[in-house]
């Protein structure tokens, strides 16, 4: 359900932001458009222009090459003026043709060819008359300066109408390229918005894919351990539990041959029977170790706001007669007092460790232990198997010793289930306690391990985030 919603959400921004585009494409394309014909008009405007004032300025010439020959009488006065007619009735013509295809002045444009015609007659017959009386001349000079001056209000009028028609163009144009830009500007933050939110939205999805692959790799770690833990369970029934099963058949086997003998000796069976309640006693050992290891990895909450100075404390008082019998000089120095942990868990790793520190001594030398911690970056701990959390800063817990060390080669070998460096005949134990701690520091997403060298003591270092 979550899926399809998620989806739901992925086609609706992708049919809006493909709608948007859309939207913009065919603003920008009206926009331009409108730009192209703004420009189609401005080049008709000023054409119109242009034809007027070719059309006065052949009238005016006409007029004077009339007046010209009038005077004059020469053929060239007569060429000019008949040059100047046909060029003056082809401007009109051209005229009229542009106001007729742009579809605006036709009743005047006809006008102003009547007009040109009756100027052109008048003009006509003033030059075809040899002798005039000076009466006569005025009157058809004042005939002719009326019409000229209905030609030149016919174009002053036609003018005004392209001006007219030149202004509401250019308010059209400036009202639709507002409107594109407002539209565009809209489009473009709406797309802006879209992308935005498009960007944190993924960016969310990438964080949560990451988290959950954190969470994968997590659960991977922890099955992985208990797959571990079940490899070392099957080869400590098979080995170390076996061990003294072993030792209980064979000295069952031994008391039963010896009960067999009409004359046994009662002091060699009850010897036998000493050293299978010793191996009985000693798989009970194991067993309840294992019991114990079962639980670190199963009961435990880190949810706690716990003082590590205390729960020391209060571990070092539990050791009281053992540090007092082994002479055991213990310093502390500032360890947190506020983290998250299992106060229980807590206590335990730290009673191992100290508990080992004070037990694999140097003889005739006391044991000293110094405890101090700092904050590291999660870089600075020393682990490459990807098991700690997703924390910046780590607590580094050390532990030093000046007992016997070990070798660093069986670093790996101290941590492993009932595994130990020395047999116990010489110290005491089932070597677990070193693998409940670091099941404990990584209950805590932390990290546990050692540096040491054979002869010169150790430090375990446990680390744990800060939050």
């Amino acid at each position: 359900m979550i899926k399809n919603k998620k989806y739901s959400y992925y086609n609706y921004f992708l049919m809006l932001s493909l709608a948007l585009i859309a939207g913009y494409f065919i603003t920008s394309l009206l926009f331009l458009n409108r730009t192209f014909k703004s420009g189609e008009e401005a080049k008709q405007f000023g054409m119109t222009v242009e034809k007027t004032n070719s059309v006065i300025q052949q009238i005016t010439q006409l007029e004077t090459s009339s007046y010209s020959y009038v005077i004059t009488k020469t053929k060239e006065s007569e060429a000019i003026y008949t040059h100047k007619k046909i060029r003056l009735i082809e401007y009109a013509k051209s005229l009229g043709a542009h106001c007729t295809a742009h579809h605006f002045a036709n009743h005047e444009t006809e006008k102003l060819n009547r007009l040109i015609s009756q100027r052109i007659e008048a003009l006509d017959l003033l030059m075809m008359k040899d002798s005039m009386s000076t009466e006569a001349l005025m009157q058809q000079l004042s005939f002719g300066n009326e019409t000229t001056m209905e030609i030149l209000k016919t174009l002053k009028k036609i003018r005004a109408m392209n001006n007219e028609m030149q202004e509401k163009s250019q308010q059209e144009a400036k009202t639709a390229n507002r409107n594109a830009m407002v539209l565009m500007t809209l489009f473009g933050g709406i797309m802006l918005l879209i992308v935005f939110i498009s960007f944190f939205k993924m960016r969310k999805e990438i964080l949560r894919s990451e988290r959950y692959l954190k969470e994968i790799n997590q659960i991977n770690l922890e099955l992985s351990s208990v797959n571990e833990n079940l490899e070392n369970f099957a080869f400590i029934a098979s080995h170390d539990l076996n061990e003294p099963l072993r030792k209980i058949k064979t000295f069952g086997d031994l008391i039963e041959i010896e009960l067999s003998n009409e004359h046994f000796d009662q002091k060699t069976v009850t010897s036998h029977v000493s050293r299978m309640q010793a191996a009985a006693s000693r798989m009970q050992e194991l067993i309840e170790d294992l019991l114990s290891y079962s639980r670190i990895a199963r009961q435990f909450d880190v949810r706690q706001e716990i003082n590590l100075r205390n729960v020391v404390d209060t571990v070092i008082s539990d050791l009281e007669v053992s540090i007092r019998e082994n002479n055991a000089v213990i310093h502390t120095h500032d360890l947190p007092t506020e983290i998250h942990a299992d106060e229980i868990q807590m206590r335990q790793i730290f009673q191992n460790i100290i508990s080992n520190a004070i037990k694999f001594r140097k003889l005739d030398i006391d044991p000293i232990i110094d405890i101090n911690s700092e904050i590291v970056k999660m870089n600075e701990v020393p682990i490459k198997d990807g098991g700690l959390g997703d924390f910046e800063e780590y607590w580094k817990i050390s532990i030093t010793d000046n007992g016997i060390g070990f070798d660093e080669k069986y670093l790996d070998k101290i941590f492993a289930v009932f595994q130990r460096l020395h047999g116990r005949s010489a110290y005491e134990g089932t070597g677990i306690g070193l693998s409940i701690c670091k099941k404990i520091a990584e209950n805590h997403k932390g990290h546990l391990t050692a540096y040491s060298t054979e002869g010169e003591g150790s430090t375990f270092i446990i680390y744990l985030p800060v939050n």
